[in-house]
């Protein structure tokens, strides 16, 4: 590989770390302990070929899906997918907390699908053939199968809503809590999910065809934040957020009291003028990249040092 396609090769893969930034984690980047970013940084490594499964990993290449694979892209994504799958099926990602680590590495298939163009006919026969060996060999369940390319609108958007359908007990923690660092970061993100709510519901799931036949995949993400939201968040600390009604039409703002609007500002001063330094804390994790790459590209300091780019990977 020469050193221009190299150099492409290097600054996509920079951008699409990026958009995965901006389209999921700015807000809600301040909002979780890391777990979120520090897994999807681990899903996001390059497979390691002496690893302890290498009967299963070397599965990925035969059979008539590799035909077309003239590029190799195929194999690699199968042992990305297949390696992240035997990942999450460890005791450190099961529990009541297995659903929210399987749509991490269900974002980060719908970026990996559209970074490396991996047709839709090759992805679901390429997880389910992971799900039976892994089943097979040893004898555990990993996540099922969903793809945020299939059937669904705006999948970035909906992505925002799981995420918060996810981990409504931490939302529930930070807002009882007005004097949490992250907690206005917090209610930017709920007011921006019910914003997505209400727009979304709206446009796909107003009558009952589309709700339960023409975009019914889509309706169902958005009733779970439904659910979510009206059965833990609505009412948390009434007096301070006043959040809204999902049914009340309008968009809405953040309407919180003067006192908490005063504390917010606050905190987003003191943010800004903490971005431009050389470290950035989250739960105690720094997380930085190279100051000649941020500028090379042209990413504002904010977002070199919020997410670690790994170049030599991939």
């Amino acid at each position: 590989m020469g050193f221009s396609q190299l150099k492409e090769k290097v600054c996509l893969q920079f951008i699409f770390k990026i958009i995965i930034y901006k389209e999921l984690f700015e807000k809600s980047f301040i909002i979780y302990t890391g777990d979120i970013l520090n897994l999807y940084d681990k899903l996001d490594q390059a497979v390691v070929e002496n690893d302890q499964y290498p009967d299963i990993l070397n599965l990925c290449g035969r059979g008539t899906l590799f035909e077309k694979d003239h590029t190799g892209e195929y194999k690699k994504f199968c042992k990305k997918l297949l390696n992240n799958l035997l990942l999450l099926t460890k005791d450190d990602y099961g529990g009541d907390n297995f659903s929210k680590y399987c749509d991490i590495l269900y974002i980060w298939m719908y970026f990996e699908i559209k970074k490396n163009n991996i047709p839709d006919d090759i992805t679901k026969p390429i997880f389910d053939n992971s799900i039976v060996m892994i089943k097979t060999k040893l004898r555990k369940n990993p996540c099922p199968y969903f793809n945020f390319n299939e059937n669904y609108h705006e999948p970035t958007k909906l992505m925002k809503l799981r995420i918060f359908e996810h981990n409504t007990s931490t939302f529930q923690n930070i807002l009882n809590n007005i004097s949490k660092p992250n907690n206005c970061s917090c209610l930017e993100y709920v007011y921006e999910c019910i914003n997505i709510y209400k727009e979304m519901n709206n446009e796909f799931c107003a009558t009952d065809v589309n709700k339960k036949i023409t975009y019914k995949d889509t309706c169902d993400i958005l009733n779970n934040f439904n659910t979510s939201y009206s059965t833990y968040i609505q009412n948390v600390n009434g007096g301070i957020y006043e959040l809204p009604l999902l049914s009340d039409t309008t968009t809405a703002s953040h309407t919180p009291t003067a006192s908490h609007v005063t504390r917010c500002s606050a905190n987003k001063e003191r943010q800004e003028l903490g971005s431009g330094s050389d470290v950035q804390s989250s739960s105690s994790k720094q997380i930085s990249i190279s100051t000649a790459l941020s500028t090379m590209v042209g990413i504002p300091p904010f977002l070199a040092l919020i997410y670690k780019v790994n170049i030599i990977h991939n």
